[in-house]
C-alpha cells in the first residue's frame, strides 16, 4: 500500500493556519532562468541567425553593386613657431613649444572656405565637381541649372565633407586626407590643399609690416607651416574590397540574428522552461507532458488525451517520459502529508491545456498501484464520462453538496480497477461554503475507503470557484500551457489564491504535438 501508517484524515477539519508563503519569484528569475528559456527557444534562434546571414549577405550584394568606388590619399604638414631672442649684443632665431591651441587653429584653418577656394581656384569649379564623389541626395538636389555661386558653395561643402584632417598623436604634424573618384585625382587634390593651407599661412604672417625690407627679415617668425610628407595615389580603394564584403556580412548577419533572438528571449515572459516555471510559482516544476490532439474520449475520459495509450488501464503507457513525471508528483504528495485520504486538486491557468487529461491518468497510475482513488471533476459543466454512461445532463458533485442526491447515488464506481468517479453535475447558486459536504460524503462510505481523492479544479482564470474549493484540498498541482501563459498572467493568478497558495505543491509544463520538436529534458 501506498500509506503503511493508514493515519485517518477527520471529517470536517479546518484549515490549516498555514502562513502565506513570500514570493520569491521576483528575485529568483536570473542567468539559469534565461538560459532555460534560451534552450526552449534555441529552434527559433537558429532560425534568426539563418535569416540574419542571408539577408546581411543580400546586404552586402547589394552594396557592392551600388557604392561608388572611392579612393582617400593623405599628406602631413609640420606646424612650427619660432621668436626672436635677444642674448647680449646678438639676436638668435629659436623655435618655441606650439601649444595645442596653435595646432587646433591650424586644423580650423585647413577647412576654412579661404583655403578650399584657393583649391578650387587652382583645380577648376568643374573639375572639383567632377572629381568628388557625390551622394544620391546631391545628385537630385536641384531641379533645374544652378547658378555660379550656388555651384560654388556646393563645390566647398562636399570637399568639406570628404576631408578630414586629424594630429598626429601630441606630434606638431598635421594629417590631410581628401577623397577623390580616381586615386590620382585624390593625390592631386589633396596635395592642391596642402598647397593652398600653405600659402594661406605665408600670405597671412607676410601682412604684418609694409616694408619689403623688414618683411624679409621676420618672415620666418611666429607660426608656420610646410609640408614634410606629399600625397600618393593610393593602390586600393576605400573600405573592404567586394569578396570580403561578402565572405564578412553572413557572419555579422549571423551575429545580429542571434543577439535579436536573445532580445526576444530575454522580454518573452511566457513560461517555456521547468526552471522558469519554478522561479514563478517558487515550487516544483516536475516535468513536461506532451498533449497530442484525439477525436473522440477514450476509455471513458474526454479528448485531448496524452501520448500514453489512454486506454482501459494505465498500465497500456508506450511513452516512458510520462510515467516519471506523475510518479514523481505522487512522491511529492506522499512526502508532505500522511493524511488519509490525500486531497489533491489540479487546476490550470487557463483551460484547454490538457488539465483533465493530466489528472486523468495520474488517477490511472495511482489506482493501478491498488490504491482506492475517487476522481472528482470539480470544473463545472465539466464531464468526464462518455458513452453509453453519458447523459444528458448527469448529476454530480454540486447535487451532491447541496445535499439534493447522495453520494452513492452519483459516484460511479470501479470505471477501472480501485477507481471511482464523481461528475460535476450542474452548478447552480454559491456552493463556496458547502465543500466540507465531500468530505463527509467521503467519510460516509467508511474508513480509509478510499485513499486517494483527485479533484479535477476549474481554472485560475476564475480564481474565486479554486480558492473556495481550496478549502478541502491538501495539495494544489497547476499545469501550465508550454508557450501559451506569461509570467504575470501567471503571477495574478497565484496572488489571488490568498492563502491556498501555500497549499501548491508542484507544477506540470503541458505541450501539444506543435512544439514537439522542443527540449524533453525532464527537470
Amino acid at each position: 500500500m501506498l500509506d503503511t501508517t493508514n493515519t485517518k484524515r477527520p471529517v470536517l477539519v479546518g484549515v490549516e493556519n498555514r502562513s502565506i508563503a513570500p514570493e520569491p519569484w521576483r528575485d529568483g528569475i536570473g542567468f539559469r532562468v534565461f538560459l532555460g528559456k534560451v534552450r526552449q527557444r534555441r529552434p527559433k534562434i537558429v532560425g534568426s541567425m539563418l535569416v540574419g546571414a542571408v539577408v546581411a549577405w543580400l546586404a552586402g550584394l547589394g552594396y557592392n553593386l551600388v557604392k561608388v568606388p572611392e579612393f582617400s590619399a593623405s599628406s602631413e604638414l609640420l606646424i612650427s613657431n619660432t621668436t626672436l631672442q635677444l642674448s647680449g649684443p646678438d639676436a638668435v632665431v629659436t623655435q618655441i613649444l606650439v601649444e595645442n591651441s596653435l595646432i587646433q587653429s591650424a586644423i580650423e584653418m585647413l577647412k576654412s572656405s579661404k583655403v578650399l577656394e584657393r583649391t578650387i581656384d587652382r583645380i577648376g569649379l568643374e573639375n572639383i565637381e567632377r572629381i568628388l564623389p557625390r551622394s544620391p541626395w546631391q545628385i537630385l538636389a536641384y531641379d533645374q541649372e544652378p547658378s555660379e555661386a550656388t555651384r560654388r558653395q556646393t563645390a566647398l561643402a562636399r570637399l568639406r565633407s570628404n576631408m578630414k584632417v586629424s594630429r598626429i598623436g601630441a606630434s606638431q604634424i598635421i594629417s590631410v586626407r581628401e577623397k577623390a573618384l580616381t586615386a590620382e585625382d585624390a593625390a592631386r587634390l589633396t596635395n592642391d590643399i596642402s598647397g593652398s593651407f600653405v600659402q594661406e599661412q605665408n600670405d597671412t604672417n607676410a601682412v604684418i609690416t609694409t616694408s619689403a625690407a623688414l618683411r624679409e627679415r621676420i618672415k620666418v617668425l611666429g607660426p608656420t607651416a610646410r609640408i614634410i610628407s606629399e600625397a600618393a595615389p593610393p593602390d586600393r580603394r576605400d573600405g573592404p574590397g567586394p569578396i570580403i564584403t561578402l565572405v564578412l556580412a553572413p557572419f555579422i548577419g549571423v551575429a545580429l540574428g542571434f543577439a535579436v533572438g536573445l532580445g526576444f528571449t530575454l522580454v518573452d515572459r511566457r513560461v517555456r522552461s521547468a526552471e522558469q516555471l519554478a522561479s514563478v510559482t517558487s515550487v516544483e516544476c516536475f516535468g513536461y507532458l506532451q498533449r497530442i490532439p484525439s477525436k473522440g474520449a477514450l476509455g471513458g475520459f474526454p479528448s485531448g488525451a496524452f501520448r500514453n495509450g489512454c486506454g482501459s488501464s494505465y498500465s497500456h503507457v508506450s511513452v516512458p517520459s510520462i510515467l516519471p513525471v506523475l510518479r514523481r508528483a505522487r512522491a511529492a504528495v506522499l512526502e508532505r502529508s500522511r493524511n488519509v485520504p490525500h486531497f489533491v486538486g489540479i487546476t490550470s491557468y487557463a483551460g484547454g491545456g490538457g488539465k483533465t487529461t493530466i489528472a486523468a491518468n495520474w488517477a490511472r497510475l495511482i489506482a493501478s498501484d491498488g490504491s482506492r482513488v475517487l476522481f472528482v471533476s470539480a470544473s463545472p459543466g465539466g464531464r468526464l464520462a462518455s458513452g453509453s454512461q453519458a447523459s444528458a445532463e448527469p448529476q454530480g458533485l454540486y447535487e451532491m453538496l447541496r445535499g439534493e442526491v447522495a453520494a452513492s447515488e452519483v459516484i460511479r464506481v470501479e470505471i477501472q480497477p480501485n477507481l471511482d468517479f464523481l461528475p460535476s453535475g450542474k452548478l447552480v447558486g454559491n456552493i463556496d461554503m458547502q465543500w466540507y459536504n465531500l468530505v463527509q460524503a467521503v467519510g460516509a462510505r467508511g474508513d480509509g475507503f478510499y485513499e486517494w481523492i483527485i479533484l479535477d479544479l476549474p481554472p485560475l482564470q476564475t480564481v474565486a470557484d479554486v480558492r473556495s474549493a481550496g478549502q478541502v484540498v491538501d495539495d494544489l498541482l497547476i499545469v501550465v500551457e508550454w508557450g501559451r501563459t506569461s509570467e504575470s498572467e501567471l503571477e495574478w493568478a497565484l496572488r489571488s489564491l490568498g492563502p491556498v497558495r501555500d497549499k501548491i505543491l508542484g507544477t506540470f509544463i503541458s505541450r501539444s504535438s506543435a512544439n514537439s520538436g522542443t527540449s524533453k529534458r525532464q527537470t
